[in-house]
């Protein structure tokens, strides 16, 4: 059986990304549950005073810092990639991910058959169809990775975050589906 090795996370050193939103995060320390639009609006607050039309010095790149931790955290997989790097698992080499894949190759068989049912549709009806489900499949996905945030188990969320990867991919295929058009995934 695949294991991780996982490192504890130190608050001592760089800031996490949890940090640069205090009044979000009051605590500074990961977390998988998301006031979104307390995080917004913490994010524009810190825009207007860091942004570098606001500030005249050149060498403060607490703007783009700010950028990063915002699309990071705002959104549940790549929030769940990042809590899950602090923790020594770094879903962002395919080998890795592939790896955890590998424990479920009924997962990839389902991918690749809504894939192909993504590329035999002949209309908006149809899309419609597959987009709700793969809505639900989504929102499923992500209260089970709350669920292994919440508990700590980080192997199981990693499984879910790359499933979640998945989804979200065909997600975008999804919304950039045209009638005609080659269908691309990225796993």
């Amino acid at each position: 059986m695949y294991r991780f090795l996982v490192r504890k996370y130190s608050s001592e050193g760089s800031k996490n990304l949890f940090q640069l939103f205090p009044k979000t995060f009051v605590h500074g320390k990961p977390q998988w549950e998301v006031d979104l639009k307390k995080l917004r609006k913490e994010y524009r607050q810190l825009q207007s005073e860091y942004h570098p039309d606001v500030l005249t010095s050149t060498i403060n790149d607490m703007s783009s810092q700010l950028n990063k931790a915002y699309k990071t955290l705002s959104k549940p997989l790549t929030r769940s990639q990042y809590i899950l790097s602090l923790h020594g698992i770094d879903l962002s080499q395919d080998g890795e991910a592939q790896k955890v894949m590998s424990k479920d190759p009924q997962l990839l068989m389902q991918v690749l058959d809504v894939h192909e049912q993504l590329e035999d549709i002949s209309g908006e009806s149809d899309l419609k169809v597959i987009e709700q489900a793969n809505k639900q499949r989504l929102k499923d996905c992500e209260e089970r990775l709350k669920k292994a945030h919440e508990s700590q188990d980080w192997e199981a969320a990693a499984t879910l975050t790359v499933e979640l990867r998945y989804w979200s991919n065909l997600d975008n295929a999804i919304k950039e589906w045209e009638p005609g058009k080659p269908i691309l995934l990225t796993h």
